[in-house]
């Protein structure tokens, strides 16, 4: 497989074509990225001494700042009483909190504890800057590109999720 200019493989022409070639590339790199994201995650949860669930439901909580339960549940696909075992023993551990709503003084909230709020511990410095790196041989419209077919990506993923589950997808 050649280089291009700016040192990215070019695509390889599959047996039915370029195109066909490339969706092969992009259908591998994405088995392979989700290996990765699975292993390394796998490896902080192990670190922080936290299992694979409750790891994935703090990253929940990261991402959304403040959510209820109710919409953790949504969002993860665990019954509520599993999502309150999670939350329990995440509040235990000083890594999240449970806030009254300032709108509604009747429903709670999950949000990180003090000092979580970003998601960044010294576990993802490495990850980080090999990211930050790699972004470097990047133009800000190449970024712009990879960026939205990520994000694209992830919502198509999430939609047959909630397909598999048997629910509607969620909202966009």
């Amino acid at each position: 497989m050649a280089d291009s200019a700016e040192g990215r493989p070019e695509p390889e022409e599959g047996a039915a074509g370029p195109r066909e070639g490339v969706l092969h590339r992009v259908a591998e790199a994405g088995r392979a990225m989700s290996d990765a994201a699975v292993l390394y995650h796998g490896e902080l949860s192990s670190r922080l001494g936290l299992g694979a669930t409750d790891w994935k439901i703090l990253g929940l909580v990261q991402a959304a700042g403040s959510v209820s339960a109710g919409e953790l549940v949504r969002r993860s696909g665990l019954k509520p009483a599993s999502i309150t075992g999670v939350l329990d023993r995440l509040e235990r551990r000083g890594l999240l909190r449970r806030v009254r709503d300032e709108a509604d003084r009747r429903r709670v909230l999950v949000e990180p504890a003090p000092g979580l709020e970003d998601g960044r511990v010294e576990l993802f410095e490495g990850l980080l800057r090999r990211l930050a790196e790699l972004c470097g041989h990047y133009t800000d419209a190449e970024l712009e590109l990879v960026a939205g077919f990520m994000e694209e990506a992830a919502r198509r993923q999430l939609e047959a999720t909630a397909e598999l589950q048997g629910q509607e997808p969620p909202e966009r």
